[in-house]
């Protein structure tokens, strides 16, 4: 990056992300989960290891997941981790959660593509639904970015929907929502509200366009947003 390619202030890019071979994309479609990532790098010999959050509605869901992921040709070990300060998510009936940290097949996970060309992850990346959702931090320009994705889309033949790029901000990420705590329906509710700016400024959708696309009625919507909103801001 040279100094033409650097911007004032930092940048906060919101993507969404589908590339091939991933079994994390792969089992979220598959299953009733969600799987939230803490970041990884790929060491030498092409394995990597991540901390994730593995969520679902129900304890079963939580434990055919697991399973799954076990059986998964590109992962290799699966240990659970003991999250005691997320012991409130997990009590919580229809909102289980658990601690995993797993050894897998690092040359099929795209972060190496991002964090090599100077990102920095401001989030966990939410793994759900057959995508990944993706908050990245950069000093380069609006327009650097935009041509770096295309390069990684080539590169890896991924798909990448760019959601926002915004300024920066101090407490932007910064360990992240705790989307652990929202049941599978929360998640898709608050997710399309970020993906179709609910919460940008100005507000790029009206609370009656986002519930149409989301097929229920407005009433409904601000019941689901005031829940997502208690579980992540919430003490």
């Amino acid at each position: 990056m040279n100094a033409s390619e650097h911007t004032d202030r930092a940048l906060c890019v919101s993507l969404v992300v589908w590339h091939p071979d991933c079994w994390v994309i792969e089992l979220t479609e598959e299953l009733d989960i969600g799987l939230i990532g803490y970041g990884t790098r790929t060491r030498q010999d092409g394995r990597t290891t991540t901390l994730y959050t593995i969520y679902a509605n129900t304890e079963a869901q939580i434990s055919s997941g697991i399973e799954q992921i076990r059986a998964h040709p590109q992962v290799y070990v699966v240990s659970e981790v003991n999250q005691m300060h997320r012991l409130e998510a997990t009590s919580t009936p229809g909102n289980a959660t658990k601690g995993l940290l797993i050894d897998h097949d690092g040359t099929t996970q795209i972060s190496d593509e991002f964090l090599s060309r100077g990102f920095v992850h401001a989030e966990p990346v939410d793994g759900n639904n057959g995508v990944e959702y993706w908050r990245l931090l950069t000093n380069y320009n609006r327009e650097e970015v935009e041509s770096i994705i295309d390069e990684i889309c080539e590169s890896v033949g991924a798909e990448i929907d760019v959601l926002g790029v915004t300024e920066a901000a101090w407490g932007t990420g910064l360990g992240g929502l705790p989307l652990h705590r929202l049941t599978r329906r929360q998640h898709e509710v608050f997710q399309l509200a970020r993906q179709e700016g609910y919460y940008s400024t100005p507000r790029r959708i009206s609370a009656d366009g986002l519930a149409d696309e989301l097929d229920i009625s407005a009433s409904t919507l601000h019941e689901h947003l005031q829940k997502v909103e208690a579980k992540l801001l919430g003490p």
